[in-house]
Order: C-alpha cells, then structure tokens, then sequence
C-alpha cells in the first residue's frame, strides 16, 4: 500500500511539474515600460515597406521567416548607421506568411506563430532585440514592444501596443507622449 501511495504521489508530481513547464514555454512575461526600453537594442518608428518569406537554419532544421524591409521614420535608440531617420532595415522574425491548416482541433507546434504580424503600409514604434548569431529579432515582450500607430478621429497620430498599452498607460497614446516617454526612460 506505501509503495501504490509513494507512485502515486511520484506520477502525480511529474505530471505537475510537466504541466507547468508546458505553461510556462506558452507564457509571456507582463513587462514594463522600462523593462521594453531597456531590453530593446532598437527603438524606432517605421513605416513596413515589403514583407517576404524566408527560412532560416538552426540545429540542423530550417524554420520559416518573415523578412520585413521597415523605412526608419524616427530613430529613438539604437544603432542605424548614417543619416538614422530615412534609413532602411531588415527585421527576419520567425513565422509564416501563409496560414497553415490545421488538422480537426490539433495544430502542428511549427505553425504556431508567436511573433506579432507587421502589415506592409503599416506604421509601427518597434523595441526591436539585437539579432541573434541567426539572425532574428521580434519585439521585445512580443507583442508589448510593438506599438501600432493609426489616426484618431482629429487626425492625431495614437499609440497602441498589443495589450492596449495596459500597465503603461491609460489606453492609447499620442505619438508625442510615447515618444517622449522613451526618451525620458533613457535618460
């Protein structure tokens, strides 16, 4: 009977442990404002240009991309060469342009695409990571350090990340007032 209880008690354990490993791989950290500006190697407002599929090798596997050619409209922090507002970059994140189906309710963990989604034409403020040895970038806290900038009913430009800004502001934000919350946060 002890040694039913201690398996019991052995299975019980492991499958805790593996569900909160499973939990956390699937979890992103809340992040505030300074973490964002803190953790990016760049920030900077930009208009996506083109967005292209690529792939990328690691580990002795290929895993689709998505190269985006974003034009730098306002430099806030990082490095981009000469001139900084008007140049051009490349960000390659993972993901896939084209939706992949999914069989009855399972989706295949490859097509699972935890990068946000930049729209060509679209303008963003980007907190961007360094690239990795890869290659790749994303948002810093994913979908917290890309702000979509779109125009208010009075033509303003506002801010808003994928959180609607929760934890940062309240909702969304003019482009002045995010901009300079990121320099202040740098100074």
């Amino acid at each position: 009977m002890k040694r039913l209880t201690r398996v019991s008690s052995l299975a019980l354990m492991l499958t805790l442990g593996f569900a909160a490993m499973t939990a956390s791989a699937a979890m992103v950290i809340k992040m505030g404002f300074g973490d964002l500006v803190g953790n990016a190697d760049k920030i900077f407002r930009g208009t996506v240009m083109t967005s292209e599929p690529g792939t990328v090798a690691m580990g002795g596997s290929e895993f689709p991309t998505v190269v985006y050619t974003v034009r730098v409209d306002d430099a806030l922090k990082g490095d981009f060469g000469a001139g900084k507002a008007g140049a051009v970059i490349e960000l390659t994140m993972l993901g896939n342009l084209k939706s992949e189906t999914a069989s009855g309710s399972v989706q295949r963990l490859a097509s699972l695409d935890i990068n946000p989604i930049l729209e060509v034409g679209g303008e963003y403020v980007l907190f961007t990571t360094a690239p990795s040895a890869a290659g790749l970038s994303t948002t810093v806290g994913l979908g917290q350090g890309l702000f979509s900038i779109f125009n208010n009913a009075d033509g303003r430009d506002l801010a808003t990340n994928g959180l609607n800004n929760h934890g940062m502001f309240d909702g969304p934000v003019s482009y002045e007032v995010l901009s300079a919350a990121i320099k202040a946060e740098m100074d």
